[in-house]
């Protein structure tokens, strides 16, 4: 597997894209670092499977690129009902998405890649005690499963506050257990402030989501992302606290808006303020 630099700038890779498009287009915008996402049916199971995927590790060789992370989807979620629909909360498809969670964190195993992150849903569905339970046994099997692989499981931050968390941490009771910190999820979806994460779960933290946003203007409703260091995350005091603290991992910028001219110059302006926020510390190194 390619090496990973230290605070290494990437982006998200989707499958929508064939892969060999997105790996072009990271080296016009000059990276070489990258979270996969959601593979689908065609590279995670049978023998066109195991052929995309040798196809998808001779790319990686080829164009040079460190595959980060694999961060985990499922394709029947549905964003509009997203308290009822996302991860692997819901109990109505949990033991189809736990199946496919295993073989994901299997086939990012394969690839050498140590980082398995997911939106685990939406807790506070879960109105029993015995529901509660039965997710608890569900993603305490799920991250044994992750440790035997050698690998982290990465927790998506945004729709649970630093307190249920924590509860849920200890509970599961897994030494694997870390974040996938996304400061601007915990905005949108109008939970901590950013930094009461950090401060409390920063030695947990494996991999940032370097996006920003602002919160609802009205409690019940979502807010919004925008463009790196444009937001209220307060990003750049957040990467100071948590490199000050030795954060040394990925640096993966996220904007979801449409392909285009927009996207792209969006994302150079992230890498900008990256490389401009990382250098002191990689000057230590």
């Amino acid at each position: 597997m390619t090496k990973t630099d230290p605070l290494g700038i990437g982006v998200m890779v989707r499958f929508g894209t064939p892969p060999v498009e997105s790996f072009q287009k990271m080296k016009q915008l000059g990276l070489r670092h990258c979270q996969l996402v959601a593979p689908p049916d065609d590279y995670l199971y049978g023998a066109v499977g195991r052929s995309n995927t040798e196809r998808l590790r001779d790319l990686l060789e080829e164009y040079n690129i460190s595959a980060t992370s694999l961060f985990i989807s499922f394709p029947d979620q549905d964003w509009n009902d997203w308290k009822n629909s996302i991860g692997l909360v819901p109990p109505h498809t949990r033991a189809e998405r736990m199946a496919r969670a295993c073989r994901s964190a299997d086939w990012a195993a394969a690839l050498g890649i140590d980082q398995i992150a997911c939106h685990i849903g939406y807790l506070r569905i879960l109105e029993t005690a015995e529901e509660y339970d039965a997710f608890i046994r569900a993603m305490r099997g799920l991250c044994r499963l992750v440790e035997s692989n050698d690998q982290f499981f990465a927790y998506e931050t945004g729709q649970e506050s630093a307190e249920s968390f924590g509860k849920l941490l200890d509970r599961i009771g897994v030494d694997n257990q870390r974040l996938n910190f996304d400061p601007a999820n915990l905005l949108i979806y109008d939970e901590d402030d950013p930094m009461k994460m950090v401060d409390k779960f920063g030695d947990r933290i494996v991999h940032i989501h370097c996006k920003d946003a602002v919160r609802p203007q009205r409690p019940g409703e979502l807010g919004h992302e925008v463009r790196l260091g444009d937001g209220a995350t307060r990003f750049s005091a957040l990467f100071e606290r948590l490199c000050d603290n030795g954060y040394r991992g990925p640096l993966t910028i996220e904007r979801e808006i449409p392909s285009g001219a927009t996207r792209d110059a969006d994302i150079l302006h992230a890498v900008a303020l990256l490389e401009k926020l990382r250098q002191p510390y990689l000057e230590k190194q």
